[in-house]
């Protein structure tokens, strides 16, 4: 007997985003392989995944099962050369084997519940066509089990708990740490890479990879997905926390703030195939169409073939290249401000990379210069030379940064510990701030360098938008505007305000705020924003908590909308609609529209964003 398993559809059960079905964790073991182990032990001698991609094939590659595991594009090329079981959605199957073969010796059978539910399941003999089977058969005794809700997700999971001895193995995942003194029942499932607080309580739950939970917060039959963080003290039941979620503890209640996400600026996508020579080479002559003073740098030692490739390609075509080595983004940023360079290239990642362009300043490129460098891309002139450039090393410019960071800090009055995934940014920066003695600080900086949050057991977190708004009183005493993005929370003002301080929005790269937003570099560069940040602490004498309880909760949301609407009917309809609360961003050659909501409340944010998406709808149902 041979299994047909489709592994095209995205997971619609808990908010995950961009997670094929197919990889859904359970009991963080993977769906499929859960799937194909049983298949396996169960005497099919064949496995057919239909429509899988990259990441669905490299784990199918890596079980090493007995059973042939094959791939297919589309049902077009199979055929039932035996019994087949077709399963149109992944399920976590407890079968009888003996009812699904008396069925296969039958005509082609839909499979349904005892209730009458699509099942999702068909049976074919063998020597039939894998048509859409015409008659209904009810499945008395096997199950096909799906998580079709979060509360199904959370019962299938303990229920696999108790069935499988391997399954309880790998209930608390790899690389997750649980304080001393922190209680998880034999019913919580906890993924990787997960940091469990004091006094923590956790029952009949399930947590993603990559959550922090703080200290004393106690969760009864929750699922929190991945990377959420939740603060001390809060207390939920019957939860769902989405993905990249902060929560903070408000009178016994819980809101949420969604982490800020922005498109991704890549000239390359996340697919292994495209880590090569040719790729870079190509990315690194095309941007040399928008200027011929190019800095490049990379996060990772692994990408250095790949930054010597895009500096070939770049120099090949008359530029000017600055190679500046193994640094972060916003080291990258300040080099460039030293060299004048018009281009940035920062190839980010250690396995699978994705070679970044910016404009000076850290800004992304326009649609207009994307489009251009794509067409360049695409021309057969990138793999030529046509003029000899310049090469030179700029890796001495990082000790220029350093001392730029050391001129702003006060005395050593904190005690800091720095987390970062890029490893050499992380030694830099733990020597920065190193020699203090007091109150201990978490800072969490992002692998490319330029957003953090901070952390005490006091103030519990302090994000990155809040700690921009605290540099102000900072900058303020230089007699300086503080420049943000446009995009920025709305509240800023509201803040500015209270300080008699100023702030200035940045619309366009080459405008005069732009020029200053540069120069302070505090939007770009986590460790200088931290130093304004120490700043204020040294001149006001005040902890970290004491500095929370001024700044406002700043409450973004994201929500994205796929649609058939051109991007000059979504650009109109947010003229005839103007609405400061809304961003929208809608990413060349996609029919994605990005919604980001600026709210005093989450639920606020929430709900404009459901309003824009109702506009959208509205707008694509009239149209022709």
């Amino acid at each position: 007997m041979q299994a047909i398993l489709y592994c095209d559809r995205k997971t619609d059960c808990i908010p995950v985003r961009d997670c094929p079905e197919a990889l859904l964790p359970f009991c963080n073991i993977p769906l499929l392989e859960y799937l194909l182990h049983y298949i396996e032990q169960k005497g099919f001698q064949k496995a057919v995944l239909l429509a899988p991609d990259e990441r669905v094939r490299h784990l199918a590659e890596s079980l090493r099962l007995k059973i042939s595991v094959q791939y297919a594009r589309s049902m077009a090329s199979l055929r039932a050369d035996m019994p087949t079981l077709l399963l149109r959605r992944l399920c976590v199957p407890e079968w009888d084997m003996g009812e699904l073969f008396s069925l296969c010796s039958q005509n082609a059978v839909r499979l349904l519940h005892k209730d009458g539910t699509p099942a999702y399941a068909e049976l074919h003999p063998q020597g039939s066509v894998l048509l859409e089977p015409e008659t209904d058969a009810v499945a008395e005794t096997s199950l096909f089990q799906r998580a079709n809700t979060p509360a199904e997700y959370r019962t299938i999971q303990q229920k696999l708990l108790v069935s499988s001895r391997m399954l309880r193995k790998k209930r608390i995942g790899e690389g997750t740490s649980l304080s001393n003194s922190a209680y998880a029942d034999e019913s919580t499932i906890i993924g990787n890479d997960c940091t469990i607080g004091e006094n923590a309580h956790l029952e009949g739950c399930c947590l993603g990879s990559g959550v922090q939970v703080g200290a004393n917060v106690t969760l009864k039959d929750c699922v929190i997905c991945p990377k959420a963080f939740i603060d001390s003290g809060t207390k939920l039941e019957n939860a769902v926390i989405p993905e990249n979620t902060v929560l903070y503890p408000d009178n016994g209640t819980a809101k949420a703030k969604k982490h800020l996400v922005l498109p991704d600026d890549g000239i390359c996508d996340g697919l292994p195939k495209w880590n090569t020579a040719e790729t870079a080479l190509k990315a690194g002559s095309a941007l040399t169409v928008l200027g011929n003073r190019i800095l490049i740098g990379y996060s990772h030692r692994h990408a250095e073939s790949l930054a010597l490739a895009s500096a070939s390609g770049a120099s090949s075509h008359g530029a000017s290249v600055w190679l500046a080595g193994n640094c972060a983004l916003s080291q990258l940023i300040y080099i460039g401000e030293l060299t004048s360079c018009q281009i940035l290239l920062w190839i980010q990642g250690e396995k699978i990379m994705q070679i970044k362009p910016f404009n000076a300043g850290g800004f992304p490129l326009t649609e207009q210069q994307a489009h251009r460098v794509w067409q360049a891309i695409e021309a057969e002139t990138c793999c030529h030379a046509l003029q000899p450039g310049r090469l030179h090393h700029a890796e001495s410019l990082l000790a220029l940064w350093e001392d730029s960071c050391r001129n702003l800090l006060p005395p050593a009055q904190f005690d800091i510990t720095v987390s970062c995934a890029n490893s050499v940014l992380r030694m830099t920066a733990q020597e920065l701030f190193s020699g203090g003695t007091g109150q201990r600080i978490t800072l969490s900086l992002s692998e490319d360098g330029t957003r953090i949050s901070a952390f005490s057991s006091e103030s519990g977190m302090i994000r990155h938008e809040q700690l921009l708004l605290l540099s102000l009183l900072s900058v303020q005493e230089q007699s300086q505007p503080l420049a943000l993005p446009e995009s920025f929370h709305l509240s800023a003002e509201d803040f500015a305000s209270q300080y008699d301080a100023e702030i200035r929005r940045v619309s366009r790269s080459d405008s005069p705020e732009a020029d200053l937003y540069r120069r302070q570099g505090i939007c770009t560069d986590g460790i200088k924003l931290f130093c304004h940040v120490l700043h204020v602490l040294h001149q006001n004498q005040m902890t970290l908590a004491q500095a929370a309880c001024l700044l406002p909760k700043l409450c973004t949301v994201q929500h994205e909308v796929t649609t058939s609407l051109t991007r000059q009917s979504v650009e109109q309809l947010q003229l005839s609609n103007p609405d400061a609360r809304i961003s929208i961003v809608m990413p060349m050659h996609s029919k994605l529209v990005k919604l980001r909501a600026h709210a005093d409340s989450v639920e606020t944010a929430a709900e404009l964003c459901g309003l824009w998406e109702k506009k959208l709808r509205l707008l694509e149902s009239a149209e022709p």
